[in-house]
């Protein structure tokens, strides 16, 4: 091992890497062919896969990715004590985020060396164009692991790392790379500046709106407020049903002349085309599940009795059943 090389032993991690910036994209912004999310839980409880989540995983677990397309690695990171290297965020609407990380491993000769590679997302893996590992279970947030052996030349191995995971609200994208086998290996130190924080976007704030309305101030800030309160709740944002309950209060209590038409038109077809729980068809990031399932009960209850002979979209129900189920619901979480 030469000098200024760190030492990777049988059991430890390799915990620093040049990375890359996140690249994000939103994913199945103009999907159609929606459908209603998977097991209500799965075997430990937890709510089960997004309808969102199969169709990524059906997309791009086996899709292939050329490593020539790497980002340039200009910052550092590094793993906390467990050894994983995350990258924990947030998204309100479902994105696939990417990564790409390198590591220079410097092995005494040539062969095999047997590794536990472990994501939440998933990795693939090259050294010099040939491709050595590809593991994507895709599991939100749980860590898979797989075994693998990695074939190195003697010398220095630059190894180049895609990471990438479709996020969903709270969501973490981890690598976790232990060395299991022996001897010991070289890792050549990386340098370069730590990755810049992520700005945290304001929510649209609805209070205001509706403060707006009962004082009779109408004009260019409402109009502008009720935009962004209709764009959230069209995109059905994580978050969005509390939006969609100002809608309401605003459909009961406001006058048509109050707004432009195109928005008043606009507020009907967001609150007809809205997903209202998780067995009606969309393909998004939002949580059903918690604090925020009777929220969603009472919206529901509350648009059908708005709207009792209209079909709501996302259901194919009328008005007045999505009323009658989202006061059975209602009573359901309350009893």
């Amino acid at each position: 091992m030469s000098q200024g090389e760190g030492r990777l032993a049988q059991g430890d991690a390799i915990s620093h890497f040049r990375v890359s910036i996140a690249k994000e994209e939103r994913f199945a912004e103009f999907y159609t062919g929606e459908g209603a999310d998977g097991r209500l839980h799965d075997a430990s409880g937890q709510p089960g896969e997004s309808f969102c989540r199969q169709i990524f995983c059906q997309t791009h677990a086996r899709r292939g990715v050329d490593p020539s397309q790497a980002m340039p690695l200009n910052h550092i990171t590094q793993s906390g004590d467990s050894g994983i290297v995350s990258f924990p965020g947030f998204h309100a609407l479902p994105f696939h985020v990417q990564r790409w990380l390198g590591v220079d491993i410097v092995a005494p000769h040539d062969g095999e060396y047997a590794f536990r590679l472990g994501t939440c997302g998933g990795v693939r893996m090259w050294c010099s164009g040939e491709q050595l590992a590809c593991f994507t279970p895709f599991t939100r947030n749980q860590m898979q692991y797989l075994a693998v052996r990695l074939a190195l030349r003697e010398g220095k191995n630059r190894l180049l790392i895609h990471l990438d995971e479709l996020f969903e609200r709270d969501t973490d994208c981890s690598l976790h790379m232990v060395y299991l086998d022996e001897p010991a290996l070289g890792i050549v130190p990386v340098t370069g500046s730590p990755l810049p924080a992520t700005p945290v976007s304001p929510a649209p704030d609805g209070s205001r709106l509706l403060t707006l309305m009962a004082q009779r101030e109408y004009g260019p800030e409402a109009d502008a407020l009720l935009y962004r309160l209709l764009k959230q709740v069209s995109a059905r944002e994580e978050g969005s049903v509390f939006s969609l309950l100002t809608l309401l209060d605003l459909w009961k209590n406001a006058r048509q002349a109050d707004f432009p038409e195109p928005l008043w038109r606009r507020m009907k077809s967001t609150i007809l085309g809205y997903r209202y729980w998780h067995d009606e068809r969309g393909c998004d990031a939002m949580d059903f599940w918690g604090e925020s399932a009777p929220v969603f009960h009472a919206a529901q209850m509350q648009a059908g009795a708005l709207f009792p002979d209209e079909r709501f979209i996302a259901s194919s129900r009328f008005g007045h059943q999505q009323q009658r189920l989202g006061e059975m619901r209602l009573k359901g979480v309350n009893a």
